[in-house]
């Protein structure tokens, strides 16, 4: 079905762009060149423009005099080519508002789509738009929308609007709106070519010192890279043609892109070579950690196993007591490979001033490869609860007698009289740690496809009315191909080898499967072939192909919306109030909005090591809405302006709750120069099909770094915890002292669905001004407070919290998410679980203000010099973890990050871009981007967050990253931009603790801080 959509798309819009490039030849006019590349703005230009009527982001209502209430960023088209950007992440990522989320950047446990997240509130509480109209799930795997779908080469601008917009555009816009306006009358043909890569000097002489030092212990495997890298090739070709016809009265204007990026490897780079951990006087210096996942394997011993250690390992034939840790970071990817397809058209033609049909069609196909490490093979000939049998063949006398003689168990195998295979002593909870690397490493193969229509009609009624009624439906196709895990039973089948004695038996006296040893002939496997995971040789290629699987995920999700609305000035009526000159603005209308998920793991991914489960179900909406804009004020004294607003939605879901959302505003310049605006608005969020039905499946989670090293506070011979304190989280007498920990610091968690969760609610205030002076012509400052609280938030209860809450105050609930597994463990076995199940959890509440700046001045004979500056202050970012939680369990998380915290909360961050356009057809642009530093969260005194922590993961400190652009006009109808951004090659901070499901990657956050270097690149584009 996918291949015959994506056929069909191709066809239909090939054959769509040749119909319109026959039509440039008749036309007169050329679209006009882009401005320059001052594009960010903090006033909104009209989205829309029809006879003198404009409509903003976050409205409705047509309005000559229609200003928004709610503050709103915008970034122009053009910025997109004067940054070198070919993904739309990387630019809005860098607006102050927001915050990194699910990127190119992530690997491990990574969705191939790329999301923003407003306000740090995450990204299901974002809602993403084209042309005002919403975006679908963006995969059934992850439900926030896909901003991959977007073409960049036909962005007129992006509209970023602060705060709750539920009343005007339903479930989701709770931390605010993203907006794409598309060009949507294009004329003539642009073709436009777009190539860029990464560089990077290697010069941190201390850790490239560590990685020589390490590699002498373990040749090979702590690779140091080159001094100077060149890497991330990336190109994007486009072409948009357009057309207007009927003496301007309609356009139809299509496009086309194709992008392709080249990976990066951490490998590359001399801070992410190795996982980072910390070592020396409380964590004061670096060293190389990683995984306990190792090749040759570690052991653990979580059965209690009398003289035996509790961690071992194999060595040339033997084992010896403690562990080595794998090295799993050079393989990891820092940026993953893509290859995107987009094509699409946009069209519109006036019939008469009543009916003006509309379309929008596009189809996107992209492909990208999230890589890591090899996998692990852990276990035993009983599965996830370990197990070694002591006549494994692989055994040596010295491993045989260390394992099980000291333990008092046989060695000897036992056999019937034709040789029959009976079995043996078993060393009962001894798990295998091993790392796959004879499979190579994992890759998820993630491909998605994408195809949404729009078709709509919009009008005038009369004179003061208009209306427009659309419908879209859009559909995503996922496709996943998981290959490096392996398979639970045939592991424990190859793992369990035994001396064939079977008299006759082809394989007499050979290695072979326990299982094709008996006499049960129903449990033979011909295919099984005996696994050494013991002698610390490689495994034979026919068992790690045995034991090796591939696992596939399809599913679709699609979205049907219908809207029905009416926009109207009912001073054409006379309804105007005595002291204002503008008539009442309403607008009125209903919607239907369906969301359909299907997700299709296949038996493979049901029975891995990691397994997931199918997801099935649907939400309906149906809703009715409201708006009013009323000028209260008009051309007085000191009321230039006094107006009010106000929007109420009723939404009724097919899940058995409804919902109210309601919007209040005022606007009150008392002079032209100055505009005081405010805003109470009510939003909601209502759980989706992924929070409310998805099964329980395996996820990972990570903890924090404590001062000894640690993760577990429980593990290691010394526990930085009392015996009392573990005991509370389910550690024995005779297991504390024993539990073994993660170097990695990663950890199981089991993680589910709940269909009793009800909506979020959010209450949202802005107050702020808009300043123009006359004594300071061409400047434009805006100031915005905002305050955010989100109540009933869909979560789960941290383990980091849970975890301390346990340890510390034995809270009952707490210590019921925690479930220890054999010999105490958090992630050895299946059984070894943090419980994360969705629920209603407390509070989450974020303020700020926002600062704007927009100032340009001629420079007569040189040009005219631009400035834009974006910045925001995190004053609070607030977080009660659950209704019940008492004052000491409330956490602050602004200028922190780690532990309970997450992701960097810096307290200010911002944007200044300076733009030079001489009257030579050349444009200078000098971008600098800043970010505050922020601290551990368990630097922090407040009770919820004080705790252990490494030193060296005390602070990030600050970062200056500052960008160049030179545009220049070869011709009339091209022009070349080159660019660095980056230009000083800044690395960036440095932590051992950065959380995977905080965007975590590298030892570092690369969604959040440039990781890979600086970038250089070059675009042309020629307009016909």
């Amino acid at each position: 079905m996918i291949r015959r959509v994506h056929r069909t798309t191709l066809l239909a819009g090939t054959a769509f762009m040749g119909l319109v490039t026959a039509q440039i030849a008749h036309a007169q006019d050329s679209t006009p060149a882009s401005p320059p590349a001052n594009a960010v703005q903090s006033e909104v230009a009209a989205a829309e423009t029809e006879g003198g009527e404009v409509v903003v982001t976050g409205s409705r209502i047509r309005s000559a005099n229609m200003e928004s209430v709610s503050p709103v960023v915008q970034i122009g088209g053009a910025e997109f080519t004067n940054r070198g950007v070919t993904r739309a992440e990387d630019l809005v990522n860098q607006l102050p508002q927001v915050f990194a989320a699910q990127g190119s950047a992530n690997s491990n446990e990574a969705t191939g789509t790329a999301q923003v997240d407003l306000r740090g509130l995450s990204p299901a509480r974002t809602l993403v738009l084209v042309n005002g109209k919403r975006l679908p799930y963006g995969s059934p795997k992850s439900t926030p929308s896909d901003i991959n779908q977007v073409p960049t080469a036909l962005i007129r601008n992006v509209e970023v609007l602060t705060g709750g917009a539920s009343a005007v555009y339903g479930s989701d816009a709770i931390a605010g709106v993203v907006n794409f306006n598309l060009i949507d009358n294009f004329q003539g043909l642009k073709i436009s070519a777009n190539i860029g890569g990464y560089q990077h000097t290697n010069d941190s002489g201390g850790l490239r010192d560590l990685l020589d030092q390490n590699d002498a212990l373990v040749p090979g495997a702590y690779p140091k890279p080159d001094k100077n890298v060149w890497n991330g090739f990336t190109q994007e070709y486009s072409a948009v043609v357009g057309s207007n016809m009927a003496d301007g009265r309609g356009n139809v204007t299509a496009y086309g892109s194709y992008r392709k990026i080249k990976p990066i490897l951490q490998a590359d780079y001399d801070y992410s070579a190795c996982a980072l951990g910390t070592t020396g006087t409380n964590g004061d210096q670096f060293s190389c950690s990683g995984s306990g996942y190792n090749f040759p394997a570690n052991f653990a011993n979580t059965g209690g196993l009398v003289n035996v250690p509790t961690q071992f390992r194999a060595d040339n034939g033997q084992f010896v007591s403690g562990r080595r840790t794998y090295n799993f970071a050079p393989a990891n990817y820092y940026q993953r490979p893509d290859e995107r397809y987009t094509l699409g058209a946009i069209g519109h033609y006036e019939i008469s001033e009543h009916a003006v049909p509309y379309f929008e069609v596009s189809y996107m196909d992209d492909k990208s490869t999230a890589q890591i490490a090899p996998g692990v093979i852990t276990g035993g000939i009983y599965g996830s609860a370990g197990g070694l049998n002591c006549d494994n063949a692989f055994l040596s006398a010295q491993q045989a007698q260390f394992v099980c003689g000291a333990a008092g168990l046989s060695t000897v195998g036992n056999y019937d009289a034709n040789g029959n295979y009976l079995g043996s002593a078993v060393a009962n909870g001894i798990v295998v740690n091993r790392r796959n690397v004879e499979g190579g490493n994992r890759q998820d193969s993630i491909h998605h496809s994408t195809f949404r229509i729009v078709g709509g009609v919009r009008g005038k009624i009369d004179e003061a009315f208009s209306y427009d009624v659309y419908g879209s439906y859009s559909k995503v196709s996922y496709n996943s191909r998981f290959v490096g895990n392996a398979n639970n039973t045939r592991f424990a089948n190859a793992l369990n080898a035994v001396v064939d004695r079977r008299t006759g038996s082809s394989t007499n006296g050979q290695i072979v499967c326990a299982i094709n040893a008996d006499a049960i002939s129903t449990n033979d496997d011909s295919r099984c072939a005996p696994l050494d995971l013991i002698s610390g040789n490689a495994a034979s290629a026919a068992s790690i192909a045995y034991i090796g699987q591939e696992q596939q995920i399809t599913g679709e999700t699609a979205l049907t919306n219908i809207v029905a609305s009416v926009s109207g000035d009912l001073g054409k009526y006379g309804a105007v109030l005595p002291w204002a000159t503008n008539g009442i603005g309403i607008a009125f209308g209903v919607e239907y909005r369906k969301n359909t998920l299907d997700l299709n793991p296949d038996e493979a991914y049901q029975t891995s090591t990691e397994p997931e489960y199918p997801v099935h179900g649907s939400t309906t909406a149906k809703e009715l809405f409201a708006e009013l804009n009323v000028p209260l004020v008009e051309d007085r004294p000191f009321f230039k302006l006094l107006s009010f607003e106000g929007a109420y939605r009723y939404s009724d879901y097919d899940t058995g709750f409804k919902t109210d959302t309601y919007k209040l505003g005022l606007n009150w310049s008392p002079i032209s120069a100055l505009r005081l605006r405010g805003s109470y608005q009510r939003a909601v969020r209502a759980p989706n099909v992924v929070e409310l039905f998805s099964s329980q499946s395996n996820f990972e989670v990570e903890l924090t770094e404590l001062s000894n090293g640690s993760y577990d506070p429980c593990s290691g011979e010394t526990p930085l915890a009392t015996a009392a304190q573990c005991a509370n989280t389910g550690v024995t007498a005779a297991q504390y002292g024993k539990v073994i920990d993660n170097p990695a610091g990663q950890f199981n968690a089991l993680i589910g669905g709940n269909p009793n969760l009800v909506p979020e609610k959010a209450d949202t205030w802005s107050f702020g001004g808009v300043f123009q002076p006359s004594f300071i012509p061409r400047l434009t400052l805006s100031v915005d407070y905002f305050n955010i609280k989100v109540k009933n938030l869909i979560g789960s209860v941290n383990p980091n919290l849970a975890l301390k809450n346990c340890l510390y105050n034995a809270d009952p609930l707490s210590c019921s998410t925690i479930h220890r597994g054999p010999g105490g463990s958090l992630f050895l076995t299946s059984d070894s679980y943090f419980e994360r199940f969705n629920l209603n959890t407390g509070s989450l509440q974020t303020s700020g203000i926002d600062v704007s700046l927009d100032y340009r001045q001629p420079l007569e004979q040189l040009g005219t010099l631009s400035f834009n500056l974006v910045g925001t202050y995190l004053d609070s970012y607030k977080t009660k973890p659950l209704p019940t939680s008492p004052a000491a369990d409330i956490y602050e998380c602004s200028g922190l990050y780690g532990g309970l915290c997450g992701r960097p909360r810096p307290e200010w961050r911002h944007k200044l871009l300076t733009t030079w356009s001489t009257p030579i057809k050349l444009d200078v642009g000098v971008t600098w981007r800043y970010v505050s530093s922020v601290k551990i969260s368990q630097t922090s005194s407040q009770e919820a967050l004080s705790g252990s922590y490494a030193t060296l993961n005390r602070k990030l400190n600050s970062r200056s990253y500052f960008d160049l652009s030179l545009g220049y006009d070869l011709l009339d109808n091209a022009r070349l931009t080159v660019g660095v951004n980056n230009v000083l090659d800044k690395k960036p901070p440095l932590t051992t603790t950065a959380a995977i499901e905080d965007g975590g990657n590298g030892n570092t956050y690369p969604q959040f801080y440039d990781a890979t270097g600086r970038y250089l690149f070059a675009s042309v584009s020629f307009k016909f």
